[in-house]
Formats: C-alpha cells, sequence, structure tokens
C-alpha cells in the first residue's frame, strides 16, 4: 500500500531564516556591546559566542589551529612576545568559523558578533608586536581576511567623536587599558584604530561584499539603531 504524503500540510510548517553572520564593529567606546545585546532582544537575532579557553572543546579549537600558525608562532623570536591573549585571538580567527556554522545551522536567522574577527584583526595589527611584521604574520592575515569576507553577510560599523567616545570610556565601569590618560593619548589610541579599521572596511568596500553599515551613536540611542537596523540584517536571511 502505497503513502500518501499532504504537500499543504508540509508547506505550512515554518521555517527558520537562512543563517546569517553579522559583525558589530568599532572603536572602543562607540557602544559595540548595548547595541548588541538590544538588537539581540530579538527572537530571530543571537550573539555569537568567542573563545574562552576554559572550556574542553575551545581547547580543542586551539589544537586544531596551532598548525596553521606554527609559522607565525615560529617567527615570534623578538619581544615584546606574543601574549596569551594574542595568542588566542589568532586561533579564535583561524578556527571559529567552523564553530559559528555549526551553531547558525542548528537555529538560523542572524548571529551577532560583538568584536569579531574584523575587530582582531585589526586589533592585532594595531598592537604592532615583532610577529606581526613577518611575512608569515601577513600571508595569514590576508588569508583571514578574504575568508571571513566570504563568512559575513554584514559589517555594522560604529563612530562617534572623539571626545564622546572618551567620556564614555572613563565614565564606564568597564576597565580600559587608556581610561584615566589624558585626552591627547585618548584622543590618540582612538584616532589610530579608527583609521586601522577605516583601512580594511574601505578594502571589503571596494570588494562589493559583505555590506558595511555605517552609523553614528552620538545622538541616536542603540534602542532606535537596533530598530533601524533589524530589517536590514533581517533581508540577508531570507
Amino acid at each position: 500500500m502505497g503513502i500518501t504524503i499532504d504537500h499543504r500540510r508540509w508547506s505550512r510548517l515554518p521555517t527558520l531564516p537562512k543563517p546569517c553572520l553579522v559583525e558589530v564593529a568599532g572603536v572602543a567606546g562607540s557602544g559595540k556591546s548595548t547595541l548588541t545585546r538590544s538588537m539581540c532582544e530579538g527572537s530571530e537575532f543571537t550573539t555569537g559566542g568567542f573563545i574562552h579557553t576554559r572550556l574542553p572543546s575551545h581547547l580543542l579549537r586551539v589544537a586544531r589551529a596551532t598548525p596553521r600558525l606554527l609559522p607565525i608562532l615560529a617567527s615570534d623570536r623578538r619581544s615584546p612576545r606574543m601574549s596569551w591573549p594574542e595568542f588566542k585571538l589568532l586561533v579564535y580567527v583561524t578556527q571559529w568559523r567552523t564553530v559559528l556554522r555549526r551553531e547558525m545551522r542548528r537555529r538560523g536567522g542572524v548571529t551577532v558578533l560583538d568584536q569579531g574577527p574584523i575587530y582582531a584583526l585589526v586589533r592585532l595589527k594595531v598592537e604592532g608586536k615583532p610577529f606581526t611584521t613577518t611575512p608569515a604574520f601577513d600571508a595569514w592575515w590576508e588569508d583571514m581576511l578574504r575568508l571571513w569576507v566570504g563568512e559575513l553577510s554584514a559589517i555594522v560599523w560604529l563612530d562617534a567623536s572623539d571626545d564622546v567616545l572618551w567620556r564614555r570610556i572613563n565614565r564606564r565601569s568597564q576597565l580600559h587599558k587608556t581610561k584615566g590618560e589624558g585626552v591627547e593619548e585618548g584622543h590618540r589610541f582612538l584616532d589610530t584604530y579608527r583609521r586601522s579599521f577605516d583601512g580594511v572596511l574601505d578594502r571589503i568596500e571596494a570588494w562589493g561584499a559583505p555590506e558595511v553599515l555605517r552609523l553614528d551613536t552620538e545622538e541616536a540611542t542603540a534602542d532606535q539603531l537596533a530598530t533601524e537596523l533589524r530589517p536590514r540584517l533581517m533581508a540577508h536571511a531570507r
């Protein structure tokens, strides 16, 4: 006896939006975490995880990334040497695509990264340790930028005036290495990061994808920006 399938019933079943990966980027004080939290109050938005090597599964990612990073590690001969947080950034950029893909296939919708791979690549360059000036690092950096450009559906860039950013940095309880420094030092720090981000984002925009959305957080609240962004980002998940 044959089995009859009611296609009308199956067509009524809800379907998950296709997976979409978005990074929220910006200099310190621009409101990345606040905007990410506000956006992810929507049911179709989820915050993507970061590497925390206290978890065994994350240590496995360290082991799997290490062979790809051996040329960089071998070139790290001059002081100041690579720090453990910097090594974790290298691992994150090298290995975290597979982690995110698995999570995104399971839940669909938009996964939002607060300080994702573009941030990690910029930070490693800006820190300027000797290992970042080697041919091995340059080759890795270019490969990883192009790989992540293929993974991201959009990058949300946040910025504000230096005075506003500096006030935010010094008012919040979160520690920051320039907190409490002079205004000139603070503005110099912000300008260095902004120029580095601009260089990377200009390249990405010249390539034509992913979409780069540039927003000013000086006047608009995180909730207002999230309301504006949600439909634009959900368009990538349809």
